[in-house]
């Protein structure tokens, strides 16, 4: 007997091999490796020397979408030819389908005796009966347990007095009701099982696209332009999820099917579009929609990978993007973003202490930085979840390879390099524009007035001129050494805390006090 595996489809497939009785076994093995039973087998008998041909009726069981499907099927089995070398034919491919229909479901109780002579009862007494009656088919208040799955209430009559081994049946004294609010006659068409349960999962991603969209409707109302776009597209959604749902539901009017949609995206839509009239200025809201919903597409596709493959081969294509976490803590090696933020100021990483925690979150930044290559497994578990990979093709392997580099270096340098670099040159524009520069991950630039304690002439300054009157940005301090950044001449000056007293200030002073002419301090020799 085959193994039980998990799989989403079923195909049946008739394929001719030729061979000898050692290339049949080699085959049949095979099959029952993957846990696809042979359902028929025709042919003469063949030995170990002599070739003859067998035809094999096979069901073909994987995971995956049913779109494709028969080509996955059909691509599996040959990839079986292709791996033992085998003279082997696919003829004929389809897809087994099993979705039982959705039966309403009923509930059995039993139904109260009417009174022999009704018209001998007072009022209370009828509207106690009337009571019990009502209760019984709407509330379940009598129900005997017995549940029924049926197309109409005749069959569900009919199945209430079935003899079961071991229950209490009581002929004519039963009826059936449906669920509380449920209509007591079925029309249309009856949906199937399996398609009604793919509804929740297809409605949340129909309430993310349109969520996604009401983030950008506002974000271009806001701007003035391409509004429209956004619109049209939040109408299509909504027509999606209308097909959705009756396809779910196909017992439910188009009409009911429309209204529950609009409704939905509705709903969407506006929070969308809160979320945003939150900071219209600055459009944190779109971003993080957007950035959330690449986040859930990009993890799903590494899901479908995994059901594809196993975290055993998924393992080592996720451990890198671990790396700069790792490296994180490890301080003295120096890696991570601040040192491409400090090389606009001149300055090394051992020039500034950087708490542990910023340093951790600045690795966690290039981290995610370095996960955007990640976009690349999840284009690959699509294409698997399709059907469309089944087979090791150069081409497509030499595309995956080209898309991973591209994202790499696109993740590390564009989004981590360049960006902070970037964000250090902003730093110094700001600077020598009088501005208090934004705090990048630790390194927390602020205004100060440095004055001397003691005579300036005896302060030791590496990097430039230690002027007392002139405003300096310090940039922070490392082992006693303080770093001020001469926005005037774009200078870094390196100097003892011990020898300096600092008074912060909010924003740039015009000046910190008088000096003496010519007692400006020179500098040492830069190291």
């Amino acid at each position: 007997m085959p193994k039980a595996t998990g799989f989403d489809q079923r195909a049946v497939a008739l394929v001719e091999l030729r061979g000898t009785q050692t290339e049949f076994e080699m085959f049949e093995g095979a099959l029952a490796d993957r846990g696809w039973p042979v359902l028929a087998k025709r042919g003469g008998a063949a030995s170990a020397v002599s070739d003859r041909s067998m035809r094999y009726t096979v069901e073909a069981r994987f995971p995956g979408s049913r779109i494709n499907a028969v080509r996955g099927a059909r691509e599996r089995i040959e990839v079986i030819s292709d791996e033992l070398q085998l003279d082997l034919s696919v003829e004929v491919v389809d897809r087994v389908v099993r979705d039982p229909v959705d039966r309403p479901h009923w509930f059995v109780y039993e139904r109260p005796q009417p009174h022999p002579n009704p018209a001998s009862l007072s009022v209370r007494q009828r509207r106690a009966q009337r009571w019990r009656v009502w209760s019984a088919q709407t509330l379940g208040r009598r129900d005997t347990g017995r549940q029924i799955s049926a197309v109409s209430a005749r069959a569900a009559r009919l199945l209430a007095d079935s003899p079961l081994p071991g229950a209490r049946t009581q002929p004519g004294q039963v009826a059936v009701r449906r669920p509380l609010g449920a209509d007591t006659e079925v029309r249309g068409t009856l949906g199937t099982s399996r398609e009604a349960a793919k509804l929740m999962p297809r409605l949340f991603l129909f309430g993310a696209c349109e969520l996604f969209l009401g983030t950008q409707l506002a974000t271009a109302r806001a701007a003035g332009f391409g509004w429209w776009l956004c619109a049209l597209s939040a109408c299509g959604a909504v027509w999606a999820a209308t097909v959705v749902l009756r396809r779910a539901a196909p017992e439910l009017t188009r009409v009911f099917n429309l209204v529950c949609a609009l409704v939905l995206g509705g709903i969407a839509v506006t929070l969308g579009a809160v979320i945003v009239r939150t900071e219209p200025a600055a459009g944190y809201g779109a971003r993080v929609a957007a950035f959330t919903l690449g986040i859930v597409v990009v993890l799903n596709g590494v899901r479908l990978l995994v059901r594809q493959w196993s975290w055993q081969r998924t393992a080592p294509w996720l451990l890198p993007a671990l790396l700069p976490i790792v490296l994180g803590f490890l301080s003295p090696l120096g890696l991570g973003l601040h040192p491409f933020y400090l090389d606009a100021f001149g300055l090394e990483l051992e020039d500034v202490e950087i708490p542990e925690v910023y340093r951790l979150l600045a690795s966690l930044k290039l981290a995610l930085c370095m996960s955007l290559w990640l976009v690349a497994l999840a284009f690959l578990g699509y294409m698997k979840h399709l059907h469309l990979y089944v087979k090791d093709r150069w081409l497509a392997n030499m595309l995956l390879l080209v898309l991973s580099t591209v994202l790499l270096v696109s993740g590390v340098g564009t989004l981590g390099v360049l960006a902070a670099a970037e964000a250090g040159t902003r730093a110094v524009a700001d600077a020598k524009r009088g501005r208090t520069p934004a705090a990048y991950f630790g390194i927390a630039p602020e205004w100060v007035c440095a004055h001397p304690i003691g005579k300036p002439e005896t302060i030791p300054v590496d990097g430039g001129e230690f002027v007392p009157t002139r405003p300096y940005l310090k940039v922070g301090d490392a082992a006693g050494t303080v770093v001020l950044w001469d926005a005037d001449h774009a200078q870094a000056l390196k100097m003892p805390m011990a020898k300096l007293r600092i008074v912060p200030a909010d924003v740039r002073p015009a000046s910190c006090g008088q000096s003496t002419p010519g007692r400006g301090v020179s500098s040492t020799p830069s190291r």
